[in-house]
């Protein structure tokens, strides 16, 4: 990682005192007279007679300190486990490391059973030491990491432009003038949205009047006559509703079904129409069947609604139009599929006539929407519609409500999503809710800044990502990235060439897809090119940025709804990213058969370089291992070496995976949360199961490929942690990644919409289907729990 605090040449500390005060003669001689001369003989005597006594001295140390330290790593052989012989890193970031993992560690961390308990031993101090933020519903390692990025981010947005910059060949000092002003032009930019957003005072004297206007256009495209709260919706209703849907789609806001244009499943260089199910506030249907979670979500629709809605009427009437929305959101939620189907590609996967579209929702009119929002070169002939039964039935109940309850539902999504960018009473009834529904204290609020750091990553996210990458990522450290996800392919491949299970057809054109996924690390270079100025600005063409917040964000929304229709008719670009370089994350993408690292993710604890091995290949190289296995979880198998959607797997390699699938499914289905009442609350194994069966491979691969690597050149040991042997060390790096607490309220939540398994069951689940972890801890039963890759 680059060094934020190096000193420029011009900052060094002079070796010898200050000479500016020497006389120097005409002919450029000292002046110094022969007083001076014997004087200074005298001082030269003293100072060589107390030069030797001092060297004497020093020696007399030194030797002491050599013989300290041989007698002191004597010691601390005879302590080591095995295997733990390596000499001791005492640089300053060993120490840091070492430290760290130190607090983390339980206190009773040499009496704790790892093979039982390991996400105790790992993470009891983190516990101890952390408490959940007010504005958060849980906090982990991760959060600590995109905490730290959160701060870099202020800082840049908080300066001036860096012009002084030489980190890289795209700083400021490396690029031409013109292209350099460009540059600066960018990062204005992103200043000016920064300081429009955290001008509060003017936020707060505009109050929610943007909002209300945005509300009166709404209600305009479908309206409501006065006083007609009961009037039902008719089939001449249909046009307007399905316009009025279209004015919310091209601010960014879905309504019943949501709209999206992407990669073909089963053509992945071909660009096609996508519908999904949406329509729902609360994060999942199960919210919806808990009558105090609807009574209160229904009292705080009402607060709102006598504000906010368009008309005296309406607003007199807020009560029985909160409760007629709710209603009408609640048969919606009967009728979403679950999680796990809407995830399964074998279930969503429908390509029906967008004409068709139409006839089998007439009360949305989805076939007006698309063609609608499709360029006007483009002819939409055909598109995916997941779940058209779902479709179908949302048509029918929106057919049989009054028109007052689908406006207000209309209006309510508008609020839902534009009351952030708005300050005034109004809207803190909303703000108290979802408070609430996370587990926080209702009137807590996330300080200004990270709101708008977040804001500016969301909005000119790419800009920022250039600015980070200056401040937080080196070319080292991408090199580094590569070789160890390079290592995890080479190990991933040799466990699919060992399996039994597979059929060798089918291993075949496995190792295919392995060699042939598309590794993408720290930033893209394309689509955009965010090391090229020029590049960042024509992206962003088309964005007005203002004093304006609100304003700021209808341009972005707008800008970014045109420029994903715009991509139908051309070939999917896959130099595209789906995070911005400041993300803690990372992601597999089956279409596009490619795993993408952002910077943000390759920071400490999970990545540095200049630290033993088991730390990145603990963390980072688990990372990796997971994002690869992905392409052969139950989804990702489904996608050949291309990202093509086809069958590619014989039946009997179908029916050997789905049986070791089937263990991870009841594996972590006897995970439990708990939940309301005092009800413990399973994991959904499957929903989890593709994230499940990632984190075992991905440890396996990367326990494997760290061994190979230090085969040759093994890693130094850490101070204070000898205890452990280094294999240990591997694995108390991974679950130092997982370490976090989570309010109850938002771990219930995370169960019914997560597909990741809450952390402490990534740990146990994880390291129970090691069988590296069960024998590096000396476990007694050493075949792991369940084992795919």
């Amino acid at each position: 990682m680059a060094n934020q605090s190096q000193l420029s040449n011009n900052e060094r500390t002079p070796l010898l005192g200050d000479i500016s005060n020497n006389s120097i003669d005409e002919n450029g001689r000292d002046a110094t007279t022969e007083d001076d001369f014997a004087h200074l003989n005298n001082q030269f005597k003293t100072w060589r007679r107390r030069r030797w006594v001092s060297l004497v001295v020093s020696i007399v140390l030194i030797l002491a300190f050599v013989i300290i330290l041989i007698l002191s790593g004597v010691l601390s052989r005879a302590q080591r486990k095995p295997g733990m012989s390596s000499p001791l890193c005492l640089t300053p970031a060993c120490i840091h490391a070492a430290s760290e993992v130190l607090y983390n560690l339980s206190p009773d961390y040499q009496s704790v059973d790892a093979c039982t308990n390991f996400d105790t031993l790992v993470c009891d101090g983190f516990n101890n030491r952390h408490d959940i933020p007010q504005d958060r519903g849980s906090y982990s390692t991760g959060t600590i990491m995109s905490e730290n990025g959160q701060t870099t981010l202020r800082h840049i947005l908080e300066s001036p432009y860096p012009t002084a910059s030489k980190h890289s060949s795209f700083s400021p000092q490396n690029l031409v003038k013109l292209v350099a002003s460009t540059d600066e032009e960018n990062f204005l930019m992103i200043q000016e949205a920064y300081n429009a957003c955290m001008n509060e005072t003017t936020l707060q004297g505009i109050g929610v009047a943007p909002l209300v206007s945005l509300i009166e256009e709404v209600a305009t495209s479908f309206p409501v006559a006065e006083g007609a709260l009961d009037q039902p919706l008719e089939q001449a209703d249909y046009a307007a509703l399905s316009d009025t849907i279209l004015l919310l789609e091209q601010i960014g806001i879905t309504s019943f079904v949501g709209l999206a244009a992407g990669a073909d499943d089963k053509n992945p260089d071909v660009v096609i129409i996508q519908a999904y199910p949406a329509g729902l506030v609360l994060p999942s249907p199960e919210y919806y069947e808990d009558n105090d979670t609807l009574s209160t979500y229904q009292s705080m629709l009402g607060e709102v609604f006598a504000t906010l809605l368009p008309t005296n009427s309406s607003k007199s009437s807020a009560k029985q139009l909160a409760e007629s929305v709710v209603d009408l959101e609640k048969k919606i939620a009967a009728a979403t599929p679950p999680p796990e189907d809407q995830s399964d590609v074998t279930k969503y996967y429908n390509i029906v006539k967008v004409a068709d579209a139409g006839k089998i929702g007439p009360a949305i009119g989805l076939d007006s929407v698309v063609n609608a929002l499709i360029p006007g070169n483009y002819t939409a002939d055909s598109m995916l519609l997941a779940f058209p039964e779902f479709l179908g039935n949302v048509s029918e109940i929106v057919s049989q409500a009054s028109k007052s309850t689908v406006q207000s539902y209309l209006l309510w999504h508008l609020i839902r999503v534009y009351s952030s960018y708005v300050e005034g009473a109004e809207i803190q009834p909303i703000t108290r809710f979802f408070n609430v529904l996370s587990g926080k204290d209702p009137d807590t609020k996330t300080e200004r800044w990270k709101t708008c750091v977040s804001y500016i990553d969301s909005t000119l996210g790419w800009i920022l990502s250039r600015f980070y990458i200056e401040a937080a990522f080196s070319d080292d450290a991408k090199k580094y990235g590569d070789q160890i996800i390079m290592d995890i392919k080479q190990q991933f491949i040799t466990k699919l060439n060992g399996l039994s299970w597979m059929d060798d057809s089918v291993k075949m054109l496995a190792v295919n897809k392995v060699n042939n996924i598309d590794q993408k690390i720290g930033f893209p270079t394309t689509s955009p090119n965010i090391t090229n100025p020029e590049a960042l600005q024509a992206y962003y063409s088309g964005l007005t940025i203002s004093e304006s917040h609100f304003n700021n964000t209808l341009s972005s929304n707008a800008r970014e709804v045109n420029r994903t229709w715009s991509t139908l008719g051309k070939p999917v670009d896959h130099g595209e990213w789906g995070m911005q370089a400041d993300i803690v994350n990372a992601y597999y993408n089956p279409v596009g058969n490619e795993i993408v690292f952002p910077a943000g993710i390759m920071q400490f604890p999970v990545f540095e370089l200049g630290l033993p091995g088991y730390v990145s290949y603990g963390a980072f190289a688990s990372v990796a291992g997971h994002e690869l296995s992905h392409a052969f979880d139950n989804s990702g198998r489904h996608y050949d070496e291309h990202g093509n959607y086809t069958d590619w797997w014989t039946n009997n390699t179908v029916q050997e995976f789905d049986k070791r699938a089937n263990c991870f499914v009841d594996q972590y289905s006897n995970f439990t949360v708990q939940g309301n009442d005092g009800e413990l609350l399973h994991v959904n194994g499957r929903l989890t199961l593709g994230e499940n069966i990632a984190d075992a491979g991905g440890i396996s691969a990367a326990f494997a490929a760290w061994k190979d690597r230090t085969a040759s050149a093994p890693d130094e040991s850490l101070p204070g942690l000898d205890f452990f042997s280094h294999e240990q060390l591997f694995f108390i790096f991974y679950g130092n990644w997982w370490c976090g607490k989570t309010r109850k309220e938002q771990a219930i939540q995370y169960i019914y919409t997560d597909p990741h398994s809450p952390a402490f069951a990534r740990v146990l689940g994880t390291t129970a289907n090691s069988r590296a972890f069960r024998e590096s801890f000396n476990c007694p039963v050493k075949e792991p729990t369940c084992e795919l890759w």
